[in-house]
């Protein structure tokens, strides 16, 4: 998540809600003080390494989107989760027969001359 979701509420519901860790950079208002139990561990705690490998997440979400359709034709939330999954590992087997092809045949042909 990106400055714009920095807000006391949103790092309580990871936290608390999700039993996860939020990594949400700070805004900085041109103030030294943070308000917010969760917003001052957060500016204590940021991870610079974790925060940009987010690029990569939403990378992945955004080619599974253009490539096969980011619909859910699935109305209970249990089918829809198991149609996200289906759909991401059609999209890594899409990547690595994209990998095989073009790295291991293209390689093959241009060794052979």
């Amino acid at each position: 998540m990106d400055k714009g979701y920095d807000s006391e509420s949103i790092h309580r519901l990871i936290r608390e809600d999700l039993h996860a860790n939020s990594v949400i950079p700070i805004r900085s208002w041109n103030s030294e003080i943070i308000s917010g139990k969760y917003r001052q561990e957060m500016a204590c705690q940021f991870n610079d390494t974790i925060y940009p490998r987010r690029q990569l997440v939403e990378n992945k979400f955004s080619v599974l989107k253009r490539k096969f359709d980011g619909d859910l034709k699935a109305k209970i939330f249990r089918i829809q989760m198991k149609e996200i999954a289906n759909k991401m590992i059609v999209c890594n087997i899409h990547r690595f027969l994209q990998f095989l092809i073009i790295e291991v045949f293209y390689r093959a042909n241009n060794f052979k001359n």
